[in-house]
């Protein structure tokens, strides 16, 4: 029903535009359906496929419980590049272990730098999976050479490497190490906001000693990665810093801020953020509001809930809790009781802002999605 409605609303003239109220249609379709879609659509101009996709990722944003993972799939393999972008743009979320070999094909090898930079970012989220037990040894090991591998390759693409760095970063180690320090003293801006953006994601507190040294730098976007950064790798020393982040004429770092102080916690966080309620900007007051609900939430449980009661509630299941054992190997299966026991990583699925700060378009997504004036994040060539 769903395939069939939307095809027979759509006009054959190329030019005449779609009526996308019938594009939910498309939601869930199965692969054999999503397949002859992707046949279908290489008869349609470039244009409306583009367009296609494009209110696809935007419905999605919108509308969380709606996905067309399936028909994004099929945009991989597309000729045109625009549509195997925004197609990795809608993937980026995806826990599907099955786009680790295509993702990593088209990082080595497309002809766009612009779709192998975004096919080394859409790796982050599948990154974060692994590291957190939530994919196989082997995936893991898979994700860090491929990453890896374009990361120390000198030439590659500045952009595709950073977006590299920044994927890798949250399996930290000493062979991090390295790449973190050039990219952040490397006197390039992009490489450096890239580095503080992959220290945030390391989760490790030795990189706070770099991160809080931009909490004040001039350019907007510095600023606010340094901030969302602090507030992985930072702790209460360190809120006092965060003060004049509060307080900054831009409204992006203030919500950053609050952001960072909420997840750095503690009796300090949670008088700076009361302060907040103050804010002549309905937006800030808004966000404190909520990060100190759920510091009241999170008290409420731990008064409640026994650590022996937490591993009932969230703990052992046949295998591993959260992890899709679809794919792999019964005796692949019986060793992951033991993947997690060097837990020198971070469990956290990156320097990411609060769904609340979601909400109010402060997903982080691009290092550049904020208000400042346009720039194409793409216009590099050299190497740092």
């Amino acid at each position: 029903m769903g395939l069939d409605e939307f095809l027979n609303a759509l006009p054959e003239e190329a030019d005449t535009p779609v009526n996308y109220a019938s594009l939910p249609e498309l939601a869930g379709l199965t692969a054999p359906e999503a397949e002859e879609f992707g046949r279908l659509w290489l008869e349609w101009s470039d244009r409306r496929v583009l367009e296609i996709v494009n209110r696809m990722v935007t419905l999605c944003e919108e509308h969380p419980d709606v996905e067309f993972e399936s028909i994004y799939k099929q945009g991989l393999i597309h000729t045109n590049a625009e549509v195997r972008l925004r197609s990795l743009n809608g993937l980026e979320e995806s826990e599907d272990r099955t786009l680790i070999k295509p993702l990593g094909e088209m990082l080595d090898s497309d002809l766009s730098v612009h779709v192998r930079a975004a096919a080394a970012e859409t790796l982050a989220h599948l990154s974060s999976m692994a590291q957190a037990g939530k994919l196989a040894p082997r995936d893991k090991k898979t994700i860090t050479d491929m990453l890896y591998r374009v990361l120390e390759d000198e030439s590659v693409n500045k952009t595709v490497r950073l977006k590299a760095l920044e994927s890798v970063a949250v399996f930290g180690g000493d062979r991090l190490t390295p790449h973190l320090e050039a990219a952040w003293s490397s006197g390039d801006m992009d490489a450096r906001q890239s580095s503080i953006y992959a220290m945030g994601r390391t989760s490790n507190p030795k990189w706070a000693d770099y991160v809080i040294k931009d909490l004040e730098h001039d350019i907007v976007s510095l600023r606010y990665e340094a901030i969302m950064a602090i507030g992985e790798v930072g702790d209460e020393r360190h809120l006092r810093a965060l003060q004049t982040s509060l307080d900054d004429a831009d409204l992006t770092v203030q919500l950053a801020a609050i952001s960072a102080v909420d997840r750095i916690g503690g009796d300090l966080a949670k008088t700076q953020l009361e302060q907040q309620l103050a804010n002549p900007e309905p937006r800030v007051v808004e966000l404190a509001q909520q990060a100190l609900e759920t510091m009241k939430e999170e008290e409420d449980l731990d008064k409640v809930v026994t650590p022996d009661m937490a591993r009932s509630m969230f703990g052992a299941s046949d295998t591993l809790p959260g992890i899709d054992t679809e794919g792999y190997e019964a005796a692949e299966i019986e060793g992951w009781a033991h993947i997690n026991e060097d837990s020198s990583g971070s469990h956290d699925f990156g320097t990411g802002i609060t769904e609340e700060a979601e909400e109010l378009g402060l997903d982080r997504g691009d290092p550049f999605d904020i208000d400042l004036p346009p720039e194409d994040p793409w216009d590099h060539e050299e190497n740092f």
